[in-house]
């Protein structure tokens, strides 16, 4: 009889033990909530909407570095993709146009490489970081 005393005993603590653990009450789960996300209305354009750019008009980098166009122009520009950037948000790269720089950030996600020369049509959003100016581009051209 002894023999069934030991695994009865393991047997009653292992139960024990468990139905300690599980003695609280979760909460109810509520709801997830939606973040709404609307259109752009009135001035505002949407990079990534290539009907934004058809009447983009080619610029130059001299241009785009001097401040000569405004924040949120639709522009074109071809020259040669010099590096690719990893962000986060969107593959980038940097592109060289008359010896100058400008950040391209690929909102059309097309494939390009390193030497590859490519015309840009995007909105003109400023200058990035190091005042390198920026284009979220909505269509690529590998030519």
């Amino acid at each position: 009889m002894k023999k069934w005393y030991l695994p009865l005993v393991l047997v009653l603590v292992l139960v024990l033990m468990l139905s300690a653990c599980g003695g609280e009450d979760t909460p109810p789960l509520e709801e997830e909530s939606q973040t709404e996300v609307s259109a752009p209305e009135g001035d505002e354009l949407d990079p990534t909407d290539p009907v934004e750019v058809e009447n983009a008009e080619t610029v130059t980098a001299a241009e785009l570095a001097d401040g000569a166009i405004e924040d949120g122009a639709p522009v074109k520009i071809s020259g040669t993709v010099e590096e690719l950037v990893d962000e986060v948000g969107f593959p980038s790269f940097i592109l060289t146009h008359e010896d100058q720089q400008i950040y391209i950030r690929n909102m059309a996600e097309t494939p390009v490489e390193t030497g590859d020369n490519v015309q840009v049509e995007g909105i003109y959003d400023g200058n990035a970081e190091e005042d390198v100016p920026l284009i979220s581009a909505s269509i690529i051209t590998v030519q």
